[in-house]
């Protein structure tokens, strides 16, 4: 990954000249991580700390178990409150120091639509341009959003679930191409993972009345597609959508 100035981080998060010289001591790069409590946030801040990451957990509810599993790999966590369904909370309460990736994994369900909209949209939307602001003033980082395939067909029971999903996924593909014309080395990947055993999934099958094969959720190749600066990563968004559609 390179800034602004040729420089490149190397396998162990230091940072190296573009002679190969080291500058300082390794980094160890960071990753704030909104719904780490979820299915597939839980999935992925794990991942991160087995690659070496030290993790900033952004959510409502604390996640002892992962920061004992943290301690136990001698990694940092550190668990930030966040509400997205409060107003202007989205960057209240954000941490001081620029992560070098975000991965924004949250969703809300239920019949309150403005609660939805804040979670699923406006929040997520609302922290992810912060973040970009402080990203492209260093020059670099990576940029992980995860979105529903309900986001692109809409499904009896889940109209204002898929609007939200919807609605995110369009931004974060716009800011995304963006992202990809600048001189920096910021980058926004749209996420679509598999379906897998939690909350969320759970709410979709009983207001849709459909029911899928739950797989566990494997975040590995989700986060090196986002560390890997692509545009896409998961599923294929049409073959998703189609499949939904026959089901």
């Amino acid at each position: 990954m390179t800034d602004g100035r040729g420089d490149m981080n190397d396998a162990s998060g230091g940072i190296t000249d573009a002679r190969g010289d080291r500058e300082g001591p390794p980094a160890v790069p960071t990753a704030w991580v909104v719904g780490a409590s979820g299915a597939w946030g839980r999935a992925i801040a794990l991942d991160l700390l087995r690659r070496g990451w030290d993790v900033v957990a952004l959510g409502r509810r604390e996640a002892p178990d992962l920061a004992a599993w943290a301690a136990r790999l001698g990694r940092a966590w550190t668990f930030v409150a966040l509400d997205l369904a409060a107003a202007g909370s989205a960057t209240a309460a954000l941490p001081a120091a620029t992560p070098d990736a975000l991965f924004v994994a949250s969703a809300a369900t239920g019949p309150d639509r403005a609660a939805i909209t804040s979670v699923g949209f406006l929040g997520p939307a609302a922290l992810i341009e912060a973040t970009v602001m402080r990203m492209r003033g260093r020059g670099r980082g990576r940029i992980g959003v995860l979105v529903g395939q309900n986001g692109r067909l809409g499904m009896a029971g889940l109209g204002d679930f898929s609007a939200a999903q919807g609605a995110l996924w369009t931004w974060a593909e716009a800011l995304a191409s963006e992202l990809a014309d600048g001189s920096d080395d910021v980058r926004l990947t749209v996420v679509i993972p598999g379906r897998t055993a939690s909350a969320t999934q759970r709410f979709v099958a009983e207001r849709s009345g459909r029911r899928a094969r739950l797989r566990p959720p494997k975040a590995g190749p989700l986060v090196e597609a986002v560390l890997a600066g692509r545009r896409r990563g998961g599923r294929r968004p049409l073959a998703a959508a189609a499949l939904m559609a026959i089901r």
